[in-house]
């Protein structure tokens, strides 16, 4: 994640100071990796934190990130928040009976 992002930045250009900021932070914040996600340009950072870091993680944020040392818990939350993995969407294959007998004629 960190190189990914070091390459958005450097190689691609399409970071902005306040995404490599906000990446730099989270790192010293606790996180494993982090990375701009979205357009860049000012849009979005994904970090990997450990769940029970979590609180911690956003706590260690928003004292270290000027923008966010103003906002009210609620405010915080909308904008730093935590997701977990799921499997993802996936697609099947399903063969009925009727396929069966089209597919041998």
């Amino acid at each position: 994640m960190n190189e990914s992002h070091k390459s958005c930045s450097n190689l691609f250009d399409c970071s902005c100071p306040e995404l490599d900021e906000l990446t730099a932070l989270a790192r010293a914040s606790g996180a494993y990796g982090s990375r701009l996600t979205g357009a860049g340009w000012g849009g979005c950072t994904v970090s990997l934190v450990s769940e029970v870091k979590v609180e911690e993680f956003k706590k260690k944020l928003q004292e270290g990130y000027s923008r966010y040392r103003a906002l009210t818990e609620g405010e915080l939350n909308e904008v730093v928040f935590a997701t977990k993995p799921s499997s993802g969407a996936f697609g099947k294959i399903i063969i009925s009976d009727l396929d069966e007998r089209n597919t041998t004629d």
